[in-house]
């Protein structure tokens, strides 16, 4: 059983209703939430696909540049999450299904949302969080 595990599985039934496909869902969405907020392409990456929208008034530019950035992507309107910090852990694995943990790192020095420095060892965050990370 997964949930023993520890492993989140999202139905796929959910994870469609959590996407946006067009500006007036984006609005709306945005709305509900509250501004600021993140418009992100599910599929983006390398700080292609994720905007930071004030207001409604920039919300149809900026909905559209996402969707030109990475085209066909599953799109997500989401709460703008404030001093947040931009945790990874590195995870090296074979073949053979063989796993282990490098390291983790903080990667919160970013511009334009793409990493600039990865610090490692992390310091900002408890061997615990890490821990769970890992899991």
């Amino acid at each position: 059983n997964d949930q023993k595990k520890g492993i989140i599985n999202v139905p796929t039934e959910l994870y469609e209703q959590g996407c946006v496909h067009d500006v007036e869902a984006g609005l709306k969405a945005a709305e509900k939430i509250g501004y600021p907020v993140m418009v992100k392409a599910s599929e983006g990456g390398g700080g292609k696909g994720i905007r930071k929208v004030n207001g409604a008034e920039d919300l149809p530019n900026l909905f559209r540049q996402v969707q030109a950035e990475v085209p066909g992507s599953p799109i997500f309107v989401m709460q703008l999450a404030k001093h947040a910090r931009h945790l990874e852990v590195q995870i090296l694995a074979d073949q053979y299904g063989n796993a282990i943990s490098l390291f983790g790192r903080d990667c919160s020095v970013q511009r334009r949302h793409q990493k600039i420095i990865e610090e490692a060892p992390a310091t900002i965050a408890t061997s615990d969080v890490f821990e769970d990370m890992e899991k």
